[in-house]
């Protein structure tokens, strides 16, 4: 008789690797999701405690990275469903908040950098999604694909569509 030895699942997470592996990531999402600081980083610790304490879930069928950012999205969209969080600042100012809380803020301080995360901003939820996942947080179009829960096909499309979308904004912008 032959038995199958599954992995055991009884891994104790190190909440010190989760934060230390993960916590710039995970700000960077939040503020990019919910467009305050302050509540980027509630999110942060909030999402590294639920990655903590549900730990013994987590299956392995994608990267740890896919599955803590996951919930990450997950715990900023609750925050955004908040009625007290309705009102989210929409304009230069939210980039410029985020820019004084960051080491080097040289990355936020020209004209077109400003520009462009206005247009990210403002693109439907499902493109500016894509686009914060491939380009902020450096995920493969599979991993998007896993964390989403969505085709690579469509992963794709939608990253091109968000692509186009933003070249659309970037260039209205460049006329006024």
């Amino acid at each position: 008789m032959f038995f199958i030895l599954t992995p055991v699942q009884n891994e104790e997470p190190d909440i010190n690797r989760l934060i230390d592996n993960y916590s710039k990531n995970l700000i960077r999402l939040c503020y990019m999701y919910l467009k305050d600081y302050h509540l980027a980083e509630e999110a942060t610790q909030d999402t590294i405690m639920k990655a903590y304490l549900k730990y013994k879930t987590f299956n392995k069928r994608s990267s740890e990275k896919t599955w803590v950012m996951r919930i990450a999205i997950n715990v900023c969209k609750n925050y955004l469903r908040k009625s007290s969080n309705k009102e989210m600042p929409g304009d230069e100012s939210v980039l410029l908040n985020y820019a004084s809380h960051e080491e080097s803020t040289s990355n936020f301080q020209d004209e077109e950098t400003i520009l462009l995360v206005n247009a990210i901003y403002s693109l439907p939820e499902i493109y500016k999604e894509v686009i914060l996942l491939y380009y902020y947080q450096s995920l493969k179009i599979a991993e998007i694909s896993k964390l989403l829960k969505q085709k690579e096909g469509t992963i794709s499309v939608r990253l091109k569509r968000a692509r186009e979308l933003l070249k659309g904004f970037l260039e209205e912008g460049e006329d006024e």
